[in-house]
């Protein structure tokens, strides 16, 4: 228990730093008053959320790609405190990962098995399942790889 502070304590007040942003109630009655994806992203860009929602190149944000960018923000806060955590901790969080690396990694085979453009089922994919690994996945996207499944 002494050693908590030294091996967690950075990590532990990291956590506390963060949950401060999530969405209060006021944000979810405000949410839940939204009658259109552009009344949603303005009540979200008031939040922790608003960086994310941001589309640069002028182009509308659908909500499969609203989905992934809070997605991503999820993935982002949780890469920071894997970085600030000691092995334990890291482990943890990395295993905690590996369910949306298999859904990834079967989504990605059950679009090459049924012909979906490859850019369409990456765009698909959960950002909090995503690793390197994947990559090499697509290089294996031949007849002889469908057939195995």
């Amino acid at each position: 228990m002494i050693g908590q502070n030294i091996e967690d304590g950075f990590a532990e007040a990291a956590c506390r730093a963060l949950a401060k942003g999530f969405l209060r109630e006021e944000h979810y009655a405000g949410l839940v008053a939204c009658n259109s994806l552009e009344e949603f992203k303005l009540v979200l860009d008031e939040t922790d959320y608003g960086k994310y929602i941001i589309v640069n190149d002028g182009g509308k944000l659908d909500s499969i790609e609203l989905k992934q960018r809070l997605y991503q923000k999820l993935r982002d806060e949780i890469e920071y405190i894997m970085g600030q955590s000691t092995d334990g901790l890291s482990a943890f969080m990395q295993q905690m990962m590996h369910y949306y690396q298999i859904e990834n990694v079967i989504a990605f085979i059950s679009g090459v098995k049924n012909n979906q453009d490859p850019g369409i089922t990456k765009k698909a994919l959960n950002p909090l399942g995503g690793f390197c690994g994947l990559k090499s996945v697509s290089s294996f996207a031949s007849d002889d790889f469908v057939s195995l499944f």
